[in-house]
């Protein structure tokens, strides 16, 4: 199963996830967006770590400034929300990043569209309050979408929840996210730990 860890702000996050051995590191590199790291310290942050692909992160930046960035900063994947120029990324290893919705026959356009172009897609649910629910519902349906297109889930969800949509749907993986710090260097991991136990 695909682990991506999303919005990593820090060294504590990055050195934990990359022991989890995840198969992405995500650096909001939006400059004006929440959690925007500056690309230096996302530098720093990628010499102390191994393994995982570093990504870079953005919201509304144009293709072609995405393209660029990619080259400039070394990174192994980037992951967009645009899909007006994606076909300007072809040949980088991309993942669109699409908020979820209820109707997935608009999910699966938008998926059917930028297939050609997009390696993978991270589904957000962390904005709807009944994601469990509305996945499991439509179980079926679900199912068949993520058989189609390799895709990560983004989901606000107990541990034993999130066992139950993997097992029900089987998507490619899950998004997990960073966040701050308590004190430099300090951090408890608890509810993250819960997901990876019952990952493997």
């Amino acid at each position: 199963m695909l682990i991506k860890a999303s919005a990593i702000t820090n060294l504590t996050d990055a050195r934990y996830f990359a022991a989890q051995e995840v198969h992405f590191l995500g650096f909001n590199l939006e400059e004006g967006t929440p959690g925007y790291l500056d690309p230096m310290y996302m530098k720093a942050i990628r010499e102390w770590v191994q393994g995982p692909k570093i990504t870079g992160e953005f919201d509304r930046t144009p293709a072609a400034v995405v393209r660029e960035a990619a080259a400039f900063y070394g990174l192994d994947t980037v992951q967009v929300t645009r899909t007006d120029d994606l076909a300007l990324l072809e040949g980088l290893e991309v993942i669109l990043a699409v908020p979820a919705i209820a109707e997935i026959d608009a999910i699966r356009a938008i998926f059917q569209q930028a297939a050609a172009t997009a390696r993978y897609f991270l589904l957000d649910f962390t904005t709807l309050p009944n994601a469990v629910s509305l996945l499991l519902d439509n179980a079926d349906d679900w199912k068949q979408l993520f058989a189609t297109y390799p895709t990560l889930l983004h989901l606000d969800a107990p541990a034993p929840e999130i066992r139950k949509i993997l097992d029900a749907l089987q998507p490619a993986g899950l998004a997990l996210r960073g966040g701050e710090e308590e004190l430099v260097g300090v951090k408890s991991f608890d509810e993250i730990d819960a997901v990876f136990e019952i990952l493997f």
